[in-house]
């Protein structure tokens, strides 16, 4: 017995939409690679600073509103393969780091 035919479109619709998503996700970088920001030689001089990194490349990074100013909050990882999360509420302070440690539940 053959399904209705609706019940074929219903299926599909979810799943050519998940393509569609993924075949744009590539084309939508935070960063171009080689790009560098405002705000990267900043992290990377405090970070080797206070924590002794060599920072190898910047795993994510996302720009907040919070009121009139931005932030930025992201993870980071070092040479050696430590990785960091980092937060600035505004542009003119430093970045608050904190070591990334796997949490058990």
């Amino acid at each position: 017995m053959r399904a209705p035919r609706t019940w074929s479109r219903i299926w599909t619709a979810p799943w050519a939409a998940l393509a569609v998503m993924l075949a744009l996700l590539p084309a939508m970088p935070i960063l171009a690679a080689g790009e560098t920001t405002d705000w990267e030689p900043v992290l990377r001089l405090q970070l080797k600073d206070n924590n002794s990194c060599e920072l190898e490349k910047v795993l994510f990074a996302r720009e907040m509103q919070l009121g009139g100013d931005t932030g930025l909050e992201g993870r980071l990882r070092c040479i050696d393969g430590r990785e960091y999360d980092f937060t600035r509420l505004r542009r003119h302070e430093k970045f608050d780091i904190r070591l990334c440690q796997p949490a058990v539940c």
